[in-house]
């Protein structure tokens, strides 16, 4: 048990060093081109994050991959949901036969999401 403690500190140690020491390496460059890149690839991702556009067909793109990500949110609580369900039936075939059901309508709707959306962002992308 003390052996699962102390590696887990020690990774999480390693994970923290590892994102938290590039950081002020890359602000505190000496070399301006080093600077200048990472400034370059900030601004490259703020202009990529979405439609700045404000066409109607940009509007209706936001709006459908936004119902697209609250459904997928909705599907992967009712996947939690089934499965703690499951989890806690001790035994009950009722409950069990109940959860199951959930996670695979869940997963079923999931996927139909899926397809939904690639459908439309493949229809979106050809249209702008």
């Amino acid at each position: 048990m003390k052996r699962k403690k102390i590696l887990l500190n020690i990774v999480s140690l390693i994970i923290c060093l590892y994102t938290i020491i590039p950081i002020p390496l890359i602000c505190h460059a000496d070399n301006e081109e080093a600077q200048q890149l990472f400034l370059n690839g900030v601004t490259i991702t703020e202009w990529e994050m979405g439609p700045r556009d404000n066409d109607l067909l940009s509007q209706i793109q936001l709006i459908v991959n936004i119902v697209y990500e609250l459904i997928g949110v909705i599907f992967f609580i009712l996947i939690i949901y089934g499965g703690i369900l499951w989890m806690t039936a001790g035994g009950k075939d009722e409950q069990v036969k109940k959860a199951q059901n959930i996670i695979q309508r869940s997963a079923i709707g999931l996927f139909i999401v899926v397809l939904a959306y690639a459908i439309t962002y493949f229809i979106l992308k050809q249209i702008l």
